[in-house]
């Protein structure tokens, strides 16, 4: 079974990698083509043929600019669809394998994702519920609260993450 779930995972990878790298790499020639019209039009000629874009050479920047683009098209969206998945498969795989081998621990999940929802909605009942207005955006009251509720729980649970760790050293330094 781990077999086959490997061999599926790595020809999943490999495909959104092929995929997403043909999608990247299609908008190079529209790019390009883009950036050698506007140098045409820069020179001073009205009407842009292509045997004027062929005369003209582009900037070694504007060509690796180009290339860049075209590759941060290419890794971005591949990056968040491969951590998505990750996170998709980090959620569910262990869940299967509770359910298949040990069901009872079920419980004990529950009872963990249950103390992470108090523990969010007593920081959010905590957070600051203030309109916030920028320049370009504003931001209403409940996402304020909401997003203060969440930046109240990180610091909590760091606070935890941090009495646990040095308790724990304590503990071990007496036994």
């Amino acid at each position: 079974m781990q077999k086959y779930l490997s061999l599926i995972i790595y020809g999943t990878v490999l495909v959104l990698f092929v995929a997403f790298g043909i999608y990247g790499c299609s908008g190079y020639p529209a790019q390009k083509k883009l950036a050698l019209t506007q140098a045409v039009e820069e020179k001073g000629y009205t009407e842009v043929t292509d045997d004027l874009m062929d005369k003209v050479q582009l900037p070694t920047k504007v060509e690796e600019q180009i290339t860049g683009n075209a590759v941060a098209d290419w890794f971005i969206p591949l990056s968040y669809v491969l951590v998505g998945f990750a996170m998709i498969a980090a959620i569910v795989l262990p869940l299967v394998y509770t359910v298949t081998q040990d069901p009872k621990s079920l419980v004990k999940i529950g009872i963990s994702l249950g103390v992470l929802v108090v523990v969010f909605f007593i920081c959010y009942a905590f957070a600051d519920a203030t309109a916030i207005k920028t320049t370009d955006e504003e931001m209403s009251a409940e996402g304020s609260k909401y997003i203060g509720g969440v930046l109240i729980m990180t610091y909590v649970m760091i606070a935890v993450a941090f009495v646990g760790a040095i308790f724990g050293e304590v503990s071990r330094s007496f036994k």
